[in-house]
């Protein structure tokens, strides 16, 4: 790894990139700290089937859902006449289902699905009046909103609220004890930022819709005193996301700080000359400049998933450095402040990658969620393949003499424990993971009882921790076990940048489940050390 001055082009796309994204990351919070209002919804139609399961009239059906916290009833344009005198009478607000807004209605929203079927088709464009707020509906998959592709957020002039919309996957096996469909509301509001919920009828795991108006009224009781816990109130009314439409300026100008920083990551991995760098810095700012003006989605998108991967791979060259053994006032640190450095860096290095990805991505067109972080599984297995050549390279050239051994079935389980924990990382990740077991459930739903935020798995229990192992096995020189634990290690910094990958999430709650988990795995890291010293047994030289 080489070393050298930087140039002063350098630090000026530097200082540049980090204020524009500073500023942009500003405006997103802000919008996000003022969301605060959630407010539920069902249709009259889903209204009907709840009279034809227990043969109640619709007026009394309404009246329980609005006491139990459903404050808008949506009707269509063909049952407004019957629908709306039933809706004044409970107290509750309308809604339109349709392509066209009328005065009066609280927001509109595309026709919903037949019931048993998975997701929406493609609705026409919005008309009416722009007045009314639009419903954007989470499509089936969780990769986009229901609108027709030509729609185009940031010429809309009229609000927008984020809504979810309660498929079937996500209203069956209504269970009283667990409640799971309640969990998954929370989620909702918390984790994706939903601010109009749409309740639909219930159904037993058995089958069968549950027609007991008490479940509804608990399940949204329950998530009001939750969500409260957060500094939402759920009632009468929802919040429209106030998302930045996108600027070309300032897309430029944030675009700037991967550009240095993958420059600086040339650098330092191969000898280059001041003349190239500087270079490569002004091929920079001419792509930045073309790229926002020309293709400022393309932009966009490329550069979010190049930092996913560039962010990662610095810690990589972090851990590469570790292995190097030089002489230095943080290698002669005891091994437990070792492992707390080590840990402050890998999180400085990976937040600064995940909080750049939040800024940059700070569009209504991410936001919300007409447009995803595309490429997870790539963006996780690239940095890990540069991590094996990185820690590859730098163990390579050890000496034979700093080469301990160690027994053999400790290496074989080390090796085994981190190829099982690869592998579910990528099987885990992206839209079409493998399926949660009901035990992994069960806990996740603890921790979100218990925690302001979930930590991630990966990170608490596997990179955390594995990292302070890898420090270990440094610490020993035991460099068959280093291989395998660094790669674990540089999972977390992969996995924390993927965090903020997720645009929908707020940035504070993805900023909080990754210092908690840090956390977490702090002692549990401390307590890996002292079990792998009695596997190891007394340290030898």
């Amino acid at each position: 790894m080489q070393k050298s001055k930087r140039s002063q082009l350098f630090w000026l796309l530097l200082l540049i990139g980090i204020g524009s994204s500073v500023f942009m990351l500003y405006h997103r919070v802000a919008a996000e700290r003022k969301a605060v209002h959630v407010a539920c919804a069902i249709s009259y139609d889903d209204v009907q089937l709840l009279c034809q399961t227990d043969q109640r009239s619709p007026a009394s059906w309404l009246a329980d859902l609005s006491a139990g916290g459903i404050h808008y009833l949506i009707l269509t344009d063909e049952n407004q006449a019957e629908a709306e005198p039933l809706a004044q009478a409970a107290g509750m607000e309308i809604a339109r289902a349709g392509d066209t807004a009328k005065a009066g209605d609280a927001f509109l929203i595309p026709s919903a699905p037949p019931r048993g079927t998975k997701g929406y088709d493609i609705p026409a464009m919005p008309r009416g009046n722009k007045n009314v707020p639009l419903a954007l509906v989470e499509n089936y998959d969780r990769t986009g909103v229901v609108m027709p592709p030509e729609f185009n957020p940031d010429a809309w002039d009229g609000t927008m609220v984020k809504t979810l919309y309660m498929y079937d996957a996500y209203s069956y096996h209504y269970d009283p004890d667990v409640c799971e469909n309640g969990n998954i509301l929370f989620r909702a509001v918390t984790d994706r930022s939903m601010r109009l919920l749409v309740v639909t009828p219930l159904e037993y795991e058995t089958g069968g819709v549950v027609a007991d108006p008490a479940a509804y009224t608990d399940m949204l009781s329950a998530l009001k005193e939750r969500i409260a816990r957060r500094g939402l109130t759920l009632g009468n009314t929802f919040s429209a996301l106030d998302a930045p439409r996108a600027n070309k300026i300032l897309l430029g100008c944030s675009v700037l700080l991967p550009a240095a920083l993958a420059v600086l990551f040339l650098c330092l991995v191969f000898p280059v000359t001041p003349l190239f760098e500087n270079l490569m810095l002004l091929c920079s700012i001419l792509a930045a400049a073309g790229g926002a003006f020309l293709v400022p989605g393309l932009l966009q998108k490329a550069v979010a998933f190049g930092t996913a991967v560039l962010a990662p791979c610095f810690a990589a060259l972090m851990l590469g450095h570790i292995c190097l053994r030089r002489e230095t006032d943080v290698n002669r640190l005891p091994l437990p402040l070792r492992f707390i450095a080590a840990l402050t860096a890998l999180l400085f290095i990976s937040l600064a990658g995940g909080l750049y990805i939040a800024a940059l991505l700070a569009t209504r067109l991410y936001m919300l969620e007409f447009a995803v972080f595309s490429g997870v599984k790539l963006a996780q297995l690239i940095p890990l393949a540069i991590a094996v050549l990185i820690l590859a390279a730098t163990l390579r050239h050890r000496p034979s003499s700093m080469r301990h051994k160690v027994p053999v079935a400790v290496i074989i389980v080390v090796i085994l424990g981190v190829a099982a924990a690869l592998t579910l990382l990528i099987l885990r990740s992206g839209d079409n993971m493998i399926p949660v077991a009901k035990f992994e459930l069960a806990a996740r739903t603890w921790l979100e009882h218990t925690l302001y935020a979930r930590p991630r798995t990966k990170e608490m229990l596997l990179a955390f921790p594995a990292l302070a192992l890898f420090l270990t096995a440094n610490e020993r020189q035991i460099t068959l076990l280093e291989f395998p634990l660094g790669i674990l290690a540089a999972v977390g910094s992969v996995s924390v940048v993927n965090t903020f990958c997720h645009i929908f999430t707020p940035v504070h709650i993805s900023l909080i489940r990754t210092l908690l988990g840090a956390g977490i795995g702090l002692c549990l890291g401390f307590a890996g050390m002292a079990v792998f010293h009695l596997l190891l047994g007394k340290k030898q030289y």
